[in-house]
C-alpha cells in the first residue's frame, strides 16, 4: 500500500480534506450510492499530495427518520471535509454543501480508485448522468455489496412468491440481501393514517433498503424514495426468484400509476 500513499497530486494543492461516503471501512470498499444513508464516511488527510492518515466513521445519516442527507452533510461540514467523493447527492444536502464550499464528485467504484485519481489530478471526473436510478446492480461476482432488495409481494412461498401489483397495499413485503443471498418475507404492516410517518418513511426506518423492486408505484413514494437516494428498478417478472435471477438486467422505474 507504500506505493498509493505516496501519490501526489500533479497541480499545486494544499492540505485538504476529502470524504468518501462507503460500504465498508477500506479504501477496497465500493463507494455508496446513498450520501445521506451510507454505510461509512472515509475521511482522508491530504497534504502535499500525500495522504497523511484515512478514518472510517459512522454516517449519522443512517439513524435519522427524516433529513438523512442534511445531517450527513453537517456532520462532514463539522469534520472539516473539503471534498466530497459519493454516488449521489440530494438536492438539499447538496444545497448544504455548497454552502459550506465543499466540492462533490459524483463517482462509482471503488474508492481507492477515486482517491487515487483525486491525488494524481487534483479532481475526480464525476461519472456522467450518475444518479440513484441509473446505477447498475451487480451480480455473482460482479455484484456490490451490502445491497438490499425491498420487494412487494402477493404471498409467502420463499422464491416463489408472486409479485404484488400493488407496492403500497401488497399483502407482503420480501428483502433480499445480495452479499448474503437470504431472503426475508414478513407480512405487510405499514400504517397509512401515521401522520408523522409515511410509508415510505416506516420502511425505511424499520428495513432501510438499498433498492426497491416494484412493477409500478405512486408518484408521491417515487419523490420520496428519490429523496432518500434509494434506487427504484422494476421488471416484467413475476416471482421473487425471476428478480433475483435478473438483478442485473433490472430497469430503472421513472413512471407511477398516478395514485
Amino acid at each position: 500500500m507504500a506505493d498509493f500513499f505516496n501519490l501526489k497530486i500533479m497541480t499545486q494543492n494544499k492540505a485538504t480534506k476529502i470524504c468518501v461516503s462507503s460500504t465498508n471501512e477500506t479504501l477496497d470498499s465500493e463507494i455508496d450510492p446513498r450520501f445521506g444513508r451510507c454505510e461509512y464516511f472515509m475521511i482522508i488527510n491530504i497534504d502535499d499530495g500525500k495522504i497523511l492518515n484515512i478514518k472510517s466513521i459512522k454516517n449519522v445519516g443512517t439513524e435519522q427518520d427524516r433529513g438523512a442527507g442534511i445531517s450527513a452533510a453537517e456532520q462532514i461540514g463539522k469534520l472539516g471535509v473539503k471534498v466530497l467523493i459519493t454516488g449521489d447527492v440530494g438536492p438539499k444536502a447538496n444545497d448544504i454543501l455548497e454552502q459550506l464550499g465543499i466540492e462533490v464528485y459524483k463517482k462509482s467504484g471503488v474508492a481507492r480508485a477515486a482517491v487515487s485519481e483525486y491525488l494524481s489530478n487534483g479532481i475526480v471526473e464525476s461519472d456522467k448522468n450518475i444518479s440513484p436510478a441509473n446505477l447498475r446492480i451487480k451480480k455473482n461476482n460482479k455484484k456490490t455489496k451490502n445491497q438490499k432488495i425491498f420487494i412487494p409481494l402477493m404471498n409467502d412461498n420463499e422464491e416463489n412468491s408472486e409479485i404484488s401489483l400493488h407496492f403500497g397495499h401488497a399483502p407482503y413485503f420480501g428483502l433480499y440481501d445480495v452479499s448474503t443471498g437470504k431472503l426475508t418475507i414478513t407480512e405487510n404492516k405499514l400504517d397509512h393514517s401515521n401522520p408523522n410517518k409515511s410509508p415510505v418513511d416506516q420502511i425505511i426506518e424499520q428495513i432501510n433498503p438499498t433498492i426497491v423492486f416494484a412493477q409500478d408505484m405512486g408518484a408521491r413514494a417515487i419523490n420520496l424514495f428519490t429523496e432518500k437516494n434509494i434506487l427504484l428498478k422494476t421488471g416484467l417478472y413475476k416471482t421473487v426468484k425471476e428478480v433475483i435471477n435478473n438483478i442485473d438486467e433490472l430497469s430503472d422505474l421513472i413512471k407511477n400509476c398516478d395514485h
